[in-house]
């Protein structure tokens, strides 16, 4: 295996900008699918190389990259990238090798929506290596950031049905 990449020092936390309540969101995801991991979970919004990274610890600590701070970032980003950032930490810090509880695309059926949107609106600024690895910011972001970010047609369907899915899972 090789080694892994270095990778750039994340940047001091920002101002946020964002009207949403990410810790409470990051909380409620925690309780919610990854209950053994330690709470309440610390975030922060800094420049960084990827859009999401989680330094394991007790508590993790969440970062969301800069370019995400914005009044139009929809909670559906900010929840995804939160589930997937987690999943490998809570994942080892289920030990034994036991199995997680539900397969990830069961506790996260807002993916495919926070991925359209990421492509749509930061997709100039993103480069994706591989399936398995948060896209990279590109230097030059700040421009994206600047954008308006309105809910393209096509993405209100696939938010109503992340929604519906959401929706069934809560409500069993």
């Amino acid at each position: 295996m090789p080694a892994p990449a270095p990778t750039r020092s994340r940047g001091a936390p920002c101002l946020w900008f964002t009207r949403l309540p990410l810790r409470e969101l990051v909380e409620a995801i925690r309780v919610a699918h990854f209950p053994w991991l330690p709470g309440p979970l610390r975030v922060a919004i800094a420049e960084q190389e990827r859009l999401v990274e989680c330094d394991p610890g007790a508590p993790s600590l969440l970062v969301w990259h800069a370019v995400l701070n914005h009044a139009q970032t929809p909670v559906e980003v900010f929840g995804a990238l939160a589930k997937r950032a987690l999943w490998p930490v809570a994942a080892t810090a289920r030990g034994d090798g036991r199995a997680m509880p539900l397969p990830f695309a069961a506790l996260c059926p807002e993916e495919g929506f926070a991925d359209a949107w990421i492509d749509l609106h930061l997709g100039a600024c993103i480069r994706r290596g591989s399936l398995e690895e948060e896209p990279e910011v590109r230097r030059g972001w700040q421009r994206q950031w600047l954008e308006p970010r309105p809910l393209a047609p096509g993405l209100r369907l696939r938010r109503a049905e992340a929604d519906a899915s959401l929706q069934r899972l809560l409500f069993r």
